[in-house]
C-alpha cells in the first residue's frame, strides 16, 4: 500500500478588490489632504457649473471645524471671479461636507483645468466644395478640427 502524496496546502484567496484599493487609496487621502475624495469628483454638482467651470477642488488643510479648503484657478481672471463667489462656494461646500466644516477659502492660481463638461460632439457631414479625392480629404480635416475646437 502506498503512502498518499502530500500536496502543498491550499493558497490564501487574493484580497478583494474593494479591500486592496482602499488601502491604496487611503494613502494618497492622507497625502493630498482631502477629506472626502469624493469633492473632487463631485465637483460640479457641488459648486455648481458657473464656479466648476472657473476652478477645481484642492487640499483641505486645519483640523475641526476652523478648516481651509484650497481652491486652485487656472489664470488669474478665474481666480480674482471665483473670489467674487466665493461666499456662495463656501456655503455650498459646508452644505455639502457638513455645517461649517470649511471656514475659509485659499484661492489659489495654478496651471491646469478646472472641471469641465464635455458638449456632445455633433457629428458633421464635410462640406463638398470639391468632388476630387483631396478636396473630400481636406473638407473632412476641416470638419474635424473645427469639431475639436468646439467651433471656433
Amino acid at each position: 500500500m502506498q503512502q498518499p502524496r502530500r500536496t502543498r496546502p491550499a493558497r490564501p484567496a487574493p484580497p478583494k478588490l474593494g479591500r486592496a484599493g482602499a488601502q491604496v487609496f487611503a494613502g494618497l487621502v492622507r497625502k493630498t489632504k482631502f477629506a472626502d475624495p469624493a469633492l473632487a469628483e463631485n465637483w460640479p454638482t457641488i459648486a455648481g457649473p458657473e464656479i466648476a467651470r472657473l476652478c477645481r477642488p484642492g487640499r483641505i488643510t486645519g483640523a475641526g471645524a476652523g478648516r481651509t479648503l484650497e481652491v486652485i484657478a487656472p489664470s488669474g481672471a478665474a481666480a480674482a471671479q471665483t473670489q467674487m463667489l466665493a461666499d456662495d462656494l463656501k456655503m455650498r461646500v459646508n452644505r455639502y461636507l457638513g455645517p461649517n466644516a470649511v471656514a475659509r477659502l485659499a484661492i489659489r492660481q495654478r496651471a491646469g483645468t478646472p472641471h469641465r463638461e464635455r458638449p456632445a460632439a455633433s457629428v458633421t457631414q464635410p462640406e463638398a466644395e470639391d468632388a476630387s479625392p483631396l478636396g473630400r480629404a481636406l473638407s473632412s480635416f476641416r470638419a474635424a478640427v473645427k469639431r475639436r475646437n468646439d467651433g471656433k
